[in-house]
């Protein structure tokens, strides 16, 4: 039989047996799905150096600009008329209190004050002598209330010329020295005109302005540090606080006193004034480590209790070589330092707490 016809003889069989496996089969063949491997989210975490921050008690200052003035300064004026007779007080000479200053002629001023003198001793002597005999019945009241309106009156007269007299000679009120000296011996002075004027510069006043929403923080007698633009320090009082502000700058003036040894402070010089306003727990920081939020807060990265970061809005209260003093940070607090600019708010965050090799306070 040729290969042909046994071929075409068991072909039909063989397909009649694979139809039959396929109906008898009691499992059915699926096409095989790939297998899935689902891993577990693992959140990304930066790594950043951080510094356990302890908050500190410190005495906050207000810095104030300002520039030193005289205490005080008056135009010493006569109070009776008359020539210009000496001149003591020449200009830019230190005088002290009660020191003369321009003397005045004399003119008659002398003989009315030993006139009016001799009449208020006689008169003293006239009322004695009333009284005497009233007090033995032998004079009436009335004669010796006469005779003690008439002594009053001649106390009165006496008194006038003896401010007069004395009057004639202008003296220093206080300590101090000699601005302005408007007069020359042989001028005529009438009641009222100017001698000199006269500057106190010991004690010395620093002046400044302070804005209203830092005026509350302010206190008399408080101790303020001056520095002045000659280099040299001191220490005052405040000794005045203005309670009305300025229209223009809305701010209120502030005085400090001080003390001038050696006449050394000159007026209108530049000073720096930082006055004590309080203390508070604040934090020191490096400069660099203060960041801005979305709304342009300023602020500082920190590291919360779940290792996340976490944006604190702060206030710079006060700034020294060694960096800045912040508030509104708790009284312990990791602070970020570097990687602070490359995290988010809540992003997990791998902290190392070992300081730079470098130099300086701030890891």
């Amino acid at each position: 039989m040729s290969n042909k016809l046994l071929v075409g003889c068991f072909a039909p069989f063989f397909m009649a047996m694979w139809v039959v496996s396929g109906v008898w089969s009691n499992s059915t063949v699926e096409a095989e799905e790939p297998t899935v491997v689902k891993s577990a989210d693992i959140e990304e975490s930066i790594y950043i150096r951080a510094v356990r921050s302890q908050a500190e008690k410190r005495t906050l200052f207000l810095e104030v600009r300002g520039q030193t003035a005289a205490n005080r300064m008056v135009q010493v004026k006569a109070e009776v008329a008359g020539k210009v007779v000496e001149l003591a007080g020449e200009k830019g000479r230190f005088v002290n209190k009660g020191e003369l200053l321009c003397r005045i002629a004399e003119d008659s001023r002398r003989a009315e004050y030993r006139q009016v003198l001799a009449e208020y001793e006689s008169s003293k002597l006239e009322y004695d002598g009333f009284a005497d005999l009233n007090k033995r019945g032998l004079q009436s009241e009335i004669v010796l209330a006469k005779a003690r309106s008439a002594l009053e009156q001649s106390k009165t007269r006496t008194e006038d010329a003896r401010l007069a007299l004395e009057k004639t000679n202008i003296v220093a009120p206080f300590n101090g020295v000699v601005t302005d000296q408007q007069v020359e011996v042989g001028d005529y002075l009438s009641p009222g005109a100017v001698c000199v004027s006269l500057m106190e510069v010991d004690p010395m006043l620093v002046s400044g302005q302070i804005a209203e929403k830092s005026i509350g923080l302010v206190s008399l007698e408080s101790q303020v540090k001056i520095q002045l633009i000659t280099g040299d320090s001191y220490v005052g009082a405040v000794s005045y606080l203005g309670h009305a502000p300025d229209e223009n700058t809305r701010t209120y003036p502030v005085e400090v006193t001080i003390k001038n040894k050696g006449l050394v402070i000159r007026t209108g010089l530049t000073a720096q004034m930082q006055i004590p306003v309080g203390a508070e727990s604040v934090h020191l920081i490096s400069p660099a480590s203060l960041v801005l939020d979305d709304e342009g807060s300023v602020g500082v990265r920190v590291v919360d209790a779940a290792k996340r970061a976490r944006f604190m809005p702060v206030e710079v209260a006060d700034e020294d070589p060694s960096g800045i003093w912040v508030k509104g940070l708790p009284l312990e607090v990791d602070l970020i330092t570097v990687g602070h600019e490359e995290v988010s708010e809540g992003q997990l965050v791998t902290v190392d707490y070992s300081r730079l090799g470098m130099t300086g306070t701030f890891p």
